[in-house]
């Protein structure tokens, strides 16, 4: 009988609080806790994204060490920011062939003050020689590990190595101011770049949009030359000259952004954190179109500002298969292993 007593006051502090919806506090008759309350699936993600964080920081830290000078205050560091999409591409072509295909997308910015102000080493796997509108599935991504150096806010240079079964050397010298013009904002952008294997090659952007509450509106245009589409085009006749264009239009709700400066990301929508878009694209050579597409994306949170789900399904119209239509969706989660995402009160933001 001495028993019930001490079940009483368990059911009290314990299981009639955790069926009210209340955080069980169980307390045995002699005052000891109870055992504790196991962590819900949610609660283990923030933590591996916390730990993570916490993991990796300190590293950074101790390699920015090594270039402090004797006799001088080492400056902070900032911290990294490392952004892990995944990724599923199932495609149906022209010619009714089902394709499925797998993407990663990774993007790592390490800063080390200490070593220069504006150094910053990258790891990533954006392919930095496609024009923005191309499609994802299109592009390379075989990881590429470089050292980025910024002269002022709008002029970077990159040097690195591109990991594959043949590593190759590349470097991209970057140009990307913002200019304002009344509610317009303009990104004009400009890279030369140069791979060991495939030669040199240059794009030039143009991107403008404008808010109007939520609501956003961007047009883009850009022109491309390479010296390994010059060397295809020669055996093609009528052939480009190794000269590609793409003009984007865009329309999107958007109510939340991230840090973006990747005009890639801004023009495919990929700087949204939040919101819906539309997309048409054309893309061609000169004196010719050559493919139309029309891209739905949407993107919304799955879990405290860091966990997002896309969904972006499009069509293509393609000339080579006598303008068929090719069906394709993009699935796939994106994380983001930034220290600031756990906001409890996120500011929904209607510009950038």
């Amino acid at each position: 009988m001495r028993a019930f007593p001490r079940i009483r006051r368990c059911l009290r502090s314990g299981v009639l609080p955790l069926l009210c919806g209340v955080e069980p506090g169980c307390a045995w008759a002699d005052g000891e806790p109870g055992p504790p309350v196991p962590a819900s699936f949610g609660q283990k993600l923030d933590q591996f994204q916390a730990r993570t964080y916490h993991f990796l920081q300190p590293k950074v830290e101790r390699i920015d060490r090594w270039f402090v000078r004797k006799g001088t205050e080492p400056l902070p560091v900032p911290p990294f920011e490392l952004r892990l999409g995944l990724y599923a591409l199932p495609d149906l072509d022209p010619e009714d062939h089902f394709h499925l295909k797998g993407l990663l997308d990774l993007d790592a910015k390490v800063y080390l003050p200490n070593a220069d102000r504006r150094l910053k080493l990258k790891v990533t796997t954006l392919d930095p020689t496609l024009t923005p509108g191309a499609p994802p599935i299109e592009a390379r991504r075989a990881a590429r590990i470089g050292v980025e150096r910024s002269w002022t806010e709008d002029l970077h240079a990159t040097l690195g190595l591109m990991t594959s079964i043949r590593p190759q050397l590349y470097t991209h010298l970057d140009w990307s101011p913002t200019w304002t013009a009344g509610r317009w904002k303009v990104y004009p952008f400009e890279r030369m770049y140069w791979e060991s294997r495939d030669g040199p090659g240059e794009i030039t952007s143009m991107m403008a949009d404008r808010w109007q509450g939520f609501w956003n509106f961007r047009s883009a245009a850009s022109l491309k030359w390479s010296e390994k589409s010059r060397d295809a085009d020669r055996a093609v006749p009528g052939g480009g000259k190794g000269w590609e264009w793409e003009a984007d239009l865009s329309l999107g709700y958007v109510t939340e952004l991230l840090r973006e400066t990747d005009i890639g990301r801004r023009i495919s929508g990929g700087d949204m954190a939040r919101g819906t878009s539309v997309r048409f694209s054309v893309l061609g050579t000169p004196g010719q179109a050559n493919r139309y597409l029309l891209t739905c994306f949407l993107k919304r949170e799955l879990r405290n500002r860091w966990i997002y789900y896309i969904v972006a399904p499009e069509i293509e119209w393609n000339r080579a298969y006598h303008w068929g239509r090719e069906y394709r969706v993009t699935v796939g989660i994106e994380l983001l292993f930034w220290h600031d995402r756990l906001a409890s009160n996120p500011v929904l933001r209607s510009g950038p």
